[in-house]
């Protein structure tokens, strides 16, 4: 285990780390350039990594390398971070980036051993995915004012689009134009590790993108002959300054929307997919059906919504039931 070193060097700027950080940095290149990454999971993982470096660092009074830390020494992280109140899902996120770094030093060559691979999560605490209600999103869809002209459109289809699809805020941010085939009526959406796979969608949708598309044209037609640059490589969703749409912005755009028809705590891009996922489910959509549109690996992964459904069908009995004795 590295020794452990005086307290004030806990303040340690980027500038000690540098020997550490060469590594981080050919780990992130990897990220993006082989597995596909999106920049948003790519600072996810640097942060985790960076928190990592400056705590070894802090302990160690030095700068080690990333190959003389042993097991101790992440277990000891682990517990440092545990012992300060994080969440176990906040500690378990910044394990499981030094796991995929390490596994990719491992793969380099650079280290023999991987000690990471023996320290053991915090427990987590089971939580039922939180969703929106269909008679919320109902409310929205016919009462909330999104705005005029581009931006109003803009917003209308983004909260449309996550809850008719599905599709991770990634994967909405990342689509283009010539992603959609209204012939077809469905969606190229490229997910992780740069996997694409094809969602059908329906006539509301459907009709909703041709208004939108043609908002689009008029947005990025030029002022002076009224040529639109609009193409099948135009992104789908733009900002004031005609380029893709970020990932807070987005954020902003859907937490405004749902608070006017929710008091859900959790109002993110991803509480559209949950509740797409639970309002399909409730309908009788089969399961494997919704892994594949929701771009899963693994059934399991799915299987969630099931719970959520159950839990939704004893509030419901809990109301409902003349017999029930907890009213």
């Amino acid at each position: 285990m590295i020794p452990i070193g005086i307290a004030s060097f806990s303040g340690c700027g980027a500038f000690f780390i540098f020997p550490m950080q060469d590594w981080i940095d050919d780990f992130l290149h990897y990220l993006r350039a082989t597995k596909g990454a999106s920049e948003r999971t790519v600072s996810t993982y640097e942060d985790s990594l960076i928190k990592a470096t400056e705590y070894f660092v802090a302990q160690a009074g030095r700068v080690p390398t990333w190959t003389e830390l042993v097991l101790d020494d992440f277990r000891a992280w682990e517990a440092e971070q545990m012992g300060r109140g994080y969440s176990p899902a906040y500690v378990k996120k910044n394990m499981a980036a030094l796991r995929s770094f390490y596994r990719y030093l491992l793969r380099e060559g650079r280290v023999q051993v991987d000690p990471v691979r023996l320290v053991k999560n915090p427990k987590l605490q089971k939580r039922l995915p939180t969703f929106i209600r269909e008679n919320e999103m109902d409310r929205l869809f016919e009462y909330y004012d999104f705005g005029e002209g581009y931006e109003g459109s803009r917003n209308h289809m983004i909260l449309l689009l996550l809850y008719h699809t599905g599709i991770r805020a990634s994967e909405l941010l990342g689509l283009n134009a010539g992603d959609v085939d209204l012939d077809n009526f469905s969606l190229r959406v490229t997910g992780k590790g740069n996997k694409q796979r094809i969602i059908p969608f329906g006539e509301e949708l459907h009709s909703a993108l041709i208004l939108y598309i043609e908002e689009c044209r008029k947005y990025l037609a030029n002022e002076e002959n009224g040529v639109s640059s609009f193409s099948q490589s135009t992104p789908l969703f733009l900002n004031s300054q005609k380029r893709r749409l970020a990932y807070n912005p987005l954020r902003v755009i859907v937490n405004e929307a749902l608070s006017a028809v929710t008091t859900q705590k959790k109002r993110s891009p991803h509480v559209l997919r949950h509740s797409f996922a639970t309002a399909m489910l409730a309908h009788g959509a089969q399961l494997e059906a919704i892994q594949q549109l929701l771009g899963h690996e693994s059934v399991a992964t799915t299987a969630i919504y099931t719970h959520t459904t159950l839990a939704e069908l004893k509030e419901q009995y809990s109301q409902a039931h003349p017999r029930n004795t907890e009213k």
